[in-house]
């Protein structure tokens, strides 16, 4: 059985178990801009999830984040980004249980923190302004 609370011991991050299987932690960027990062514990993987990594709400432009998720999908590494039932933006990856070491739990970890780092501020703008055109997201 795999210790995830020990995975992430082992990589210097405080972690909670919320219900059996579930944890959950929180990070920040450098804008100081939290997150909420869940790994739940399956048969055979991990899946890890940053709900949300961007919350539309009521947000105006919202309607123009699933064609520029879909685009960001094909350059992103061992994660995706997907919509949840609320619309809000979750980074997703999977680690198969067969690899899930210190080691590559990390790596998921960083890449999260990556991605957050990179791209949460102007996913947001994004989705909240319909006047906003980003370089990174064409239209």
């Amino acid at each position: 059985m795999t210790d995830v609370g020990a995975l992430f011991a082992q990589n210097d991050w405080a972690a909670e178990l919320v219900e059996p299987g579930v944890w959950r932690a929180t990070f920040a960027v450098e804008s100081d801009e939290e997150f909420d990062l869940y790994v739940v514990l399956a048969e055979d993987w991990l899946h890890f999830a940053v709900s949300p990594f961007v919350a539309t709400g009521d947000l105006a432009a919202a309607a123009r984040l699933p064609r520029t998720l879909l685009q960001l999908n094909q350059e992103l590494r061992m994660a995706r980004f997907a919509l949840d039932a609320d619309g809000d933006v979750n980074l997703l990856a999977d680690l198969p249980l067969s690899g899930a070491d210190a080691h590559h739990f990390g790596q998921v970890l960083d890449l999260f923190v990556f991605y957050a780092d990179r791209l949460a501020a102007e996913l947001h703008r994004v989705a909240a302004d319909p006047s906003f055109h980003s370089a990174r997201f064409p239209d």
